[in-house]
């Protein structure tokens, strides 16, 4: 492996040969500078990437602005940590293309040290994360694995510049995010933000935070995000796209969350949420009332249908009060909500139970849906392959911040199949005559297009194995 960072210190160390030291004598050549050399740093589009390649990380990269760069299938980049502790970033002021494939994914993750160190407390901030600028392109993440990224933001990085929204989304020191993105309000709205068949696991806040943009997110795994606060998915003003057959496994709090507020356009944060599996999440958010499984409020709207919601401290969320979401514009129902306790199906409709009173069922424009399945505790198995939701204890919404719950960053079970069953009772009733939200997302450079998957029967982000 060769960067032209590399190539110059190699020429460097050619021009050394002919130099002498104090006594006239030719110095010593290093007979093995790769050791030296070792490591990947700076501009990207100065980096040859190679399929199947992997490459240490021992300094930010940057893709440049008005260029692009593409990762090969098959690369991993093991980002390092820095010798005063830095976390390091790829900082996207272009076009970033990571073209994982299915059998040959790439693999953002930190060092092996890193990940068997005493800083790894299963949350991530081992590395900083993926960072779209308010100058940047597209964004497209194929077939990629994110992993304990979230590390802290420096003085000189993109996240706490006006590049990323304002005065910059982050202070120096603050817990990032695995992927942001912006399309600032008066500033540049092309390009697309596309995630597709990727997962992103162990991150200390949200996994994704979207400050605007053209977005898809299909048939991707979020696996414990957020430490005790953080969306897998936090979509902000400015933002339209359609977010289906996702997997939500035990995030702090909502799996996803629509909201028109932020630096993006205003009036614009129309998203569809339909598909989607969401299990055990809402748990370690602090804060009392807060840990939806799917969220709409401050004036977002969409189609929120064919979602299986198991096990979650609270279901559809629509805020009451001043942040409520554009109700009009709400379309609602066919969801799928399964509770193994009282304190869960109570809270299938946020009520006046607790501090998280939603629109459902408290509100005359928002009744609840008789299209939805809601019972009781243990009624509604949706039957899953290899993984048996009627052991979830939960000591109730009261007590959240001591319920050994609030502690839990247990990930996926290895052998977990949240495939149904033949036979299971949510492979059919979903809503199928709704429409996306785009009908296509097409790259800048036209080479890359698109389309959103159309909705299925069955409930939850997979029908049956085939």
């Amino acid at each position: 492996m060769r960067t032209i960072k590399s190539l110059l210190l190699l020429a460097l160390l050619s021009m050394a040969i002919m130099s002498c030291d104090d006594n006239g004598e030719i110095d010593p050549i290093d007979e093995n500078p790769e050791e030296v050399l070792e490591g990947i740093s700076g501009n990207m589009n100065e980096i040859e990437f190679e399929r199947g390649e992997t490459y240490k990380v021992v300094g930010d990269l940057t893709v440049p602005a008005n260029q692009s760069v593409t990762i090969p299938a098959g690369v991993t980049l093991e980002f390092q940590e820095g010798t005063n502790g830095e976390a390091w970033f790829i900082e996207v002021l272009g076009s970033l293309y990571i073209q994982g494939e299915e059998g040959a994914r790439v693999t953002l993750t930190a060092s092996e040290a890193l990940i068997n160190s005493p800083k790894n407390n299963g949350t991530g901030q081992l590395w900083g994360g993926v960072i779209g600028t308010n100058v940047a392109g597209d964004l497209v993440i194929l077939y990629t694995d994110i992993l304990h990224a979230g590390g802290a933001a420096r003085e000189e990085n993109v996240m706490t510049q006006p590049s990323t929204g304002g005065g910059g989304e982050l202070s120096a020191g603050d817990a990032s995010y695995a992927i942001y993105y912006i399309r600032q309000n008066e500033m540049r709205q092309d390009g697309i933000f596309v995630l597709n068949n990727s997962r992103i696991a162990f991150c200390p806040d949200d996994a994704i935070r979207i400050n605007g943009g053209k977005t898809l997110m299909t048939y991707n795994t979020f696996e414990v995000t957020g430490g005790t606060g953080g969306d897998a998915v936090n979509i902000k003003a400015g933002t339209s796209g359609d977010f289906g057959f996702n997997l939500f496994y035990n995030l702090a709090t909502n799996g996803l969350k629509s909201a028109d507020t932020g630096p993006g356009e205003r009036g614009k944060c129309h998203t569809n949420f339909y598909n989607n599996t969401i299990l055990n999440s809402g748990y370690r958010r602090s804060e009392p009332g807060r840990g939806a499984g799917l969220n709409y409020e401050s004036d977002a709207y969409g189609d929120v249908h064919n979602n299986l919601l198991v096990n979650n401290r609270f279901g559809l969320r629509l805020v009451s009060g001043e942040s409520q979401p554009r109700v009009e514009s709400i379309n609602y129902g066919y969801n799928w909500n399964y509770g193994a306790v009282q304190t869960i199906t109570d809270e299938f409709y946020p009520t006046s139970a607790t501090t998280s009173v939603g629109l459902i069922g408290n509100d005359p424009r928002t009744p609840v849906p008789t299209t939805d399945i809601a019972g009781a505790p243990k009624e509604n198995d949706p039957m899953f392959e290899n993984y048996d939701p009627s052991s979830f204890t939960f000591g109730g919404n009261s007590n959240v911040s001591t319920d050994p719950l609030a502690r839990n960053i247990d990930p996926i079970p290895a052998n977990a199949d949240f495939h149904l069953k033949a036979g299971s009772p949510a492979l059919t009733g979903g809503k199928t005559d709704f429409e996306p939200v785009h009908a296509a997302y097409t790259s800048l450079d036209g080479a890359l297009n698109f389309a959103p998957p159309a909705p299925k029967a069955h409930f939850g982000a997979f029908g049956a194995r085939n």
